[in-house]
């Protein structure tokens, strides 16, 4: 029932871009003790310099009926880009994430990518993506899923840069999100339903910090394996955690298939948690 409203959903999102050129993807992911989740996303290409980006994703922590919070968190994404010239893309964009398992979010993000060149030396298509947001949240109950007294709300503002370059077959990206302020400091036992851990497919709970990651590809005409290390904090917390995943892609046409494995906290067993992911994506 939830891959049906999912795919209907999302195909009411893309009708009006159909005739555009652009990309679809599907993203599948499942973990343990039930955990599910699925990324849909339309980038469509209007051919006058604007691109339109429609999202529609959903995750399910557990299936298990010992387990608190274990209903299906939705969200949706919009976003508009300009293309002002070869080297100048702005955006703006925004999430929606309705009320579920007692919690809701609206997100709004705006940012600018810069390609300085296509190919100087050994380097080819480098990019830097910026953007700066604010978050509202409101969540009616705590990390293990009883209700609170009274709604907390919350909100941050956040910034995040991205690179990357490709150095012949290889290619490598960077990331890092930090949270610039809080409303007021995060509350111990409160923990939001909805945190995007960058290059990971998986989506994880708690008000994050900070967070820098890499990720390392090496492109052939069919396959590409990468791999990705990530290096996170919760806002309520002093230690910092680690993610790490790695997996294959194989592209045939206009087609890529990508298949991989991700791993949060893997050195800390009473915390570690594995997620298989499985995507497909298409150039039309």
């Amino acid at each position: 029932m939830q891959l049906k409203t999912a795919f209907l959903s999302f195909i009411l999102l893309i009708c009006p871009c159909a005739f555009c050129y652009g990309q679809i993807s599907f993203l599948g992911v499942n973990g343990e003790r039930g955990y599910s989740a699925m990324r849909a996303v339309y980038v469509g290409d209007l051919d006058n310099d604007f691109i339109v980006t429609l999202s529609y994703e959903f995750y399910r922590q557990s299936d298990a009926p010992d387990v608190e919070k274990t209903g299906s968190t939705y969200r949706y994404g919009l976003t508009g880009a300009y293309d002002f010239s070869e080297a100048w893309r702005v955006y703006l964009r925004g999430f929606w994430q309705p009320r579920a398992v007692g919690n809701k979010a609206l997100t709004w993000d705006t940012g600018a990518v810069w390609y300085p060149f296509y190919r100087y030396g050994i380097l080819k298509e480098p990019f830097i993506d910026v953007y700066v947001g604010h978050t509202r949240y409101e969540t009616t109950l705590n990390a293990w899923g009883s209700a609170l007294a009274d709604a907390y709300r919350q909100e941050e503002i956040h910034a995040h840069v991205q690179t990357g370059t490709g150095i012949g077959p290889w290619n490598l990206k960077g990331a890092w999100h930090k949270v610039i302020q809080y409303n007021h400091p995060p509350e111990p036992g409160i923990a939001f339903s909805w945190a995007d851990i960058p290059f990971m497919t998986a989506i994880v709970q708690g008000f994050l910090r900070e967070a820098a990651a890499l990720r390392v590809s090496y492109a052939t005409r069919i396959i590409t394996p990468y791999a990705t290390a990530v290096r996170y904090q919760y806002a309520q917390t002093s230690q910092p955690a680690v993610a790490v995943g790695a997996g294959l892609q194989v592209k045939w046409g206009e087609t890529s298939l990508t298949g991989g494995v991700e791993v949060f906290e893997p050195r800390r067993e009473e915390t570690r948690k594995t997620f298989f992911s499985m995507s497909v994506e298409v150039d039309f």
